[in-house]
């Protein structure tokens, strides 16, 4: 149905009109769909006009960010901090919600309810191997919500337009039908697209190398026969040095792993993504890594420009598993941009203090207390010392670190005086200190989530 038609006839319900004539053919669409699915009903399937005027006026972003916030906390929790996955369920809800509401005021019958959004979610869905249960959950959930904020829409609107008892509660009923009906025929659509999505996936070689990945991250690689060690074409006994990008999909990661096998010479890798937007690559050596050669992998990353995290080497299949868990760690401990000291590559062997003290938070705020005293305190002035003395020992010179922060040197010396003062001589505790700072960061980042 052309937008302009649709409008035309949400203006006219609005306005308080006769039901447009697309009505007849949302009340045909809808009927059919219930006998189909076998609940016929005797309820009306339009509103009375002061509920299409009511419900017409409703914007749908407030209802949007409700069912996607629900949906991330009921349902996906898991893809709560994957900004791809995000993405495209906020699109997909949005259709939903805009769609089932022009549904509601009749301006839109099901059968042409617009689906594209809803499909390409459905794909992205099995890709991120979201179970057929989880994505029928998140549909039952998203249409419960927009059920039951409508409903509250036309109880409200129909004691303002003075309605008796039996018109609301004919009112609601035909809400819930018309609800059921469309959720009905959505879902039905969208599972189909879902379960032929998830059927060629598993039907692809990349796909069963997933699962075999999946399978040696729970140590059960032991079992693996010939078939699978042909399909996954990498050898779990290897030592292995496992790489974590950050924002760089599957498909481009490979692109990467060939870079990286050409800088350390080595012929085997394995491409897996744990999340739609991150990627992580193992190298496998049949002896263990020298530093030297770990060294040629951070320069090659550095090189092509990539924010990466580089793990320490283990051999087997549990140091397949070890070294994965090492770069996820670090992700998690490692500075962000935002806080003007991130590197662009970096390696376990500089974090393990840091993980090791974070797995006791009472100790880890002990030894913030401790090595920083009064510039691990929530002030100004604390703040800019903290600042320079991350400037002076990332940078080398207070030449450097005065061009960093905008200052001039003397203010830069000055500052580094204070701290002295403060926690007495740093340079010959410069770890320590360095530790102390990120670690304040982490726990404070904790605090807040």
């Amino acid at each position: 149905m052309p937008t302009r038609s649709r409008r035309s006839c949400v203006r006219r319900a609005a306005a308080g009109s006769s039901a447009c004539s697309r009505m007849t053919e949302v009340d045909r669409t809808v009927a059919d769909g219930q006998a189909a699915a076998g609940f016929q009903s005797d309820i009306p399937l339009k509103l009375p006009q002061w509920a299409v005027a009511a419900v017409s006026r409703q914007p749908v972003t407030p209802l949007r960010d409700l069912v996607v916030d629900r949906c991330v906390r009921s349902v996906f929790p898991a893809w709560r901090s994957d900004p791809v996955f995000l993405e495209s369920l906020t699109h997909s809800v949005e259709e939903n919600v805009g769609a089932l509401r022009e549904v509601l005021v009749g301006a839109l019958a099901i059968g042409e309810v617009p689906l594209a959004h809803r499909m390409r979610f459905s794909s992205l869905e099995a890709e991120a191997r979201v179970s057929q249960a989880e994505m029928q959950r998140s549909y039952r959930l998203s249409h419960f919500l927009q059920w039951q904020e409508w409903s509250k829409v036309v109880a409200a609107a129909g004691v303002r337009a003075g309605a008796d008892t039996a018109e609301s509660v004919l009112a609601q009923q035909s809400v819930a039908a018309v609800v059921h009906a469309y959720s009905d025929a959505v879902v039905s659509r969208v599972s189909r697209t879902f379960a032929d999505s998830e059927a060629a996936l598993n039907r692809s070689r990349a796909h069963i190398r997933q699962r075999l990945v999946r399978d040696l991250l729970a140590c059960h690689g032991d079992g693996f026969s010939a078939e699978d060690l042909a399909t996954l074409d990498y050898p779990p006994e290897a030592w292995h040095l496992a790489v974590l990008l950050p924002d760089v999909p599957a498909a481009q990661a490979n692109q990467v792993a060939a870079t990286l096998r050409s800088a350390v010479h080595q012929q085997y890798s394995l491409v897996y993504a744990p999340r739609l937007d991150t990627s992580v690559v193992w190298l496998g050596a049949s002896r263990a890594w020298t530093d030297a050669r770990i060294r040629q992998a951070v320069r090659a990353l550095r090189t092509a420009g990539l924010t990466a995290v580089v793990s320490d080497t283990a051999a087997g299949t549990a140091g397949f598993a070890r070294v994965f868990e090492q770069v996820q760690q670090v992700d998690a401990a490692r500075p962000s941009a935002a806080d003007g000291d991130a590197s662009s590559v970096v390696r376990y062997a500089d974090y393990r203090l840091e993980i090791l003290l974070l797995r006791d938070e009472l100790l880890a705020a002990e030894f913030v207390a401790r090595e920083l005293g009064p510039l691990a305190d929530e002030t100004s002035e604390a703040e800019k010392l903290r600042a320079t003395v991350e400037a002076s020992f990332r940078l080398g010179s207070h030449v450097a670190a005065a061009e960093k922060l905008g200052l001039h040197e003397h203010t830069v010396r000055n500052r580094l005086r204070r701290v002295e003062e403060l926690v007495g001589p740093v340079q010959e505790r410069q770890t320590e200190i360095q530790v102390a700072l990120r670690l304040r960061k982490l726990l404070r980042k904790r605090q807040s989530e």
